[in-house]
C-alpha cells in the first residue's frame, strides 16, 4: 500500500498531481497517515486531504485491486 500511495512510479502523473494540489493548500508531509487520516493536518483541512486521497485511488483506478 505505501508503494502505491507513495512510490509506484507506474502512477508517477498521478503522485505529481496529488502532490502538487497537497502542496496548494500548504502540505508538504507525505506518508500513510497523512493520506489516509489527515494525521497531522489543520482540521479546516482533513477534508480536503481525503478528497484529493480519495481522487487520487479513482484516478489510478486501482480502486477495486485494494
Amino acid at each position: 500500500m505505501e508503494h502505491f500511495l507513495l512510490q509506484c512510479l507506474r502512477f508517477h502523473s498521478q503522485h505529481t498531481a496529488l502532490r502538487s494540489r497537497l502542496s496548494a493548500l500548504a502540505i508538504i508531509t507525505l506518508d500513510m497517515s497523512t493520506l489516509l487520516a489527515a494525521s497531522g493536518v489543520h482540521p479546516s483541512w482533513q477534508p480536503a486531504v481525503l478528497r484529493l486521497t480519495c481522487a487520487f485511488l479513482r484516478k489510478t483506478g486501482q480502486l477495486p485491486h485494494l
